[in-house]
């Protein structure tokens, strides 16, 4: 069993003007971070290459996945009424790459990854969790509340050699973000390599070959 490690940096955003405008562009503190086209979606891009693991023929079997975190995200409002503006972190393990310039980001946000009527299957989604950050009360000085925690994936078996890795972003302002700040995060996977009949590892590279070329709509 090896445990692997891959990070995203640290994301500032600001708000384009006017005020209000509810756009927003990547700071120049940020670290690997991109605006996906047409869109006020951030994403940050990396993956585990496995390709070490899986020589001969191996199959990788995933044991456990853990997001890690350095420090709280700030959220910044120029607008009277503060409470009620949020934003949306995804973080998502997946065994296809995902072209985030051309998904639909509408379904997804509706859908999320493996699930009925999204772009990928429940077996290619390997961790997808997301949380949203608001301003209430308590905490609209600075530093967000956590308010929904949700979190799906296979934890699947494997036959790529590679893990790909996405942290995302989304504002959802509701009288005005000026200023957003998330905190760098490591992605910790527990993975092992393992043979199996030769059939079912054949079976997992044509699926996964199949997805890579049309994506999948349950």
């Amino acid at each position: 069993m090896k445990t692997l490690a891959k990070q995203h940096g640290f994301l500032s955003l600001s708000e384009i003007a006017p005020p209000g405008s509810n756009t927003y562009q990547v700071d120049a503190a940020s670290n690997g971070w991109r605006k996906v086209q047409g869109s006020e979606t951030f994403v940050s891009e990396t993956y585990f290459d496995l390709a070490g693991m899986s020589m001969e023929e191996q199959t990788i079997f995933i044991d456990g996945i853990a997001v890690q975190e350095a420090q709280p995200n700030t959220i910044v409002s120029a607008a009277a009424s503060k409470q009620g503006n949020s934003f949306l972190v995804y973080d998502i393990i997946t065994s296809i790459s995902i072209d985030w310039d051309s998904v639909d980001l509408v379904g997804w946000a509706t859908n999320g990854f493996g699930f009925p009527g999204s772009i990928l299957n429940f077996e290619h989604v390997l961790y997808q969790r997301m949380r949203r950050y608001t301003l209430d009360v308590d905490t609209g000085a600075a530093f967000p509340l956590k308010a929904e925690d949700l979190q799906s994936g296979s934890l699947a078996a494997t036959a790529s050699d590679r893990l790909y890795c996405y942290r995302v972003v989304s504002p959802f302002p509701f009288t005005g973000i000026t200023q957003i700040g998330v905190a760098p995060a490591r992605y910790l996977v527990n993975a092992e390599a393992r043979e199996e009949p030769t059939y079912q590892h054949l079976m997992r590279l044509k699926r996964s070959y199949d997805l890579q070329q049309t994506p999948d709509v349950d």
